[in-house]
C-alpha cells in the first residue's frame, strides 16, 4: 500500500474565520466533493460540536468514509483521521488557514492509503477533479456568508 498526498491551494477573500467557519460544518465536504456527508457524533464534552471528537460519514457509489476530528483551532487549523475503509486505507487531512493581505489561503493536504494495487493515482485524480469543480461553491458561499449587510 503506498501513500499518496494530494495538496490544494485556494484564496479566499474572505476573513479568516468566515472560510475557518464554512470548512469546520461537516456538511460542506459533500458540497465541496460532490458526495454526500454528514456529521454523526458531536465533538467529545466541552468542544465545538464540529471539533475533536466530532465525527462525519462521507460517502460516494459504494465508499463510506469515517472520519474524526482530531485537531480543531478556530481560526486556524483542523486535523482529522479516517478509518480504514474500502478502497482506502489509513487516512489523515490537515485544513490550515493563513491570514493574507486581501482574505485568506486555505492549505488542504490529504494523505491516504489505497488498499487496492495501482489504484491510489485514479482516486487522486478523481479527489482532485472534484475539488477543481467543488472549491468554487465553497468560494461562492463563503463570499457570500462574509458580505456585510446591508440595509
Amino acid at each position: 500500500m503506498a501513500t499518496q498526498t494530494i495538496r490544494f491551494e485556494q484564496f479566499f477573500t474572505a476573513p479568516r474565520e468566515a472560510v475557518f467557519a464554512w470548512f469546520a460544518k461537516h456538511e460542506n465536504v459533500g458540497q465541496l466533493f460532490y458526495c454526500g456527508a454528514k456529521q454523526v457524533r458531536d465533538g467529545d464534552q466541552g468542544q465545538a460540536p464540529n471539533g475533536v471528537g466530532s465525527a462525519r460519514l462521507v460517502h460516494h457509489g459504494l465508499i463510506r468514509l469515517e472520519q474524526t476530528i482530531t485537531r480543531f483551532e478556530p481560526p486556524a487549523l483542523i486535523e482529522y483521521q479516517g478509518k480504514r475503509h474500502w478502497p482506502i486505507g489509513r487516512q489523515h487531512g490537515r485544513l490550515s488557514f493563513e491570514s493574507v493581505p486581501g482574505g485568506t489561503q486555505l492549505e488542504y493536504r490529504i494523505e491516504y492509503e489505497s488498499l487496492l494495487p495501482f489504484s491510489g493515482g485514479l482516486l487522486t485524480s478523481l479527489l482532485t477533479n472534484a475539488w477543481r469543480r467543488g472549491v468554487q461553491r465553497a468560494v461562492e458561499a463563503v463570499s457570500a456568508a462574509a458580505a456585510p449587510v446591508s440595509n
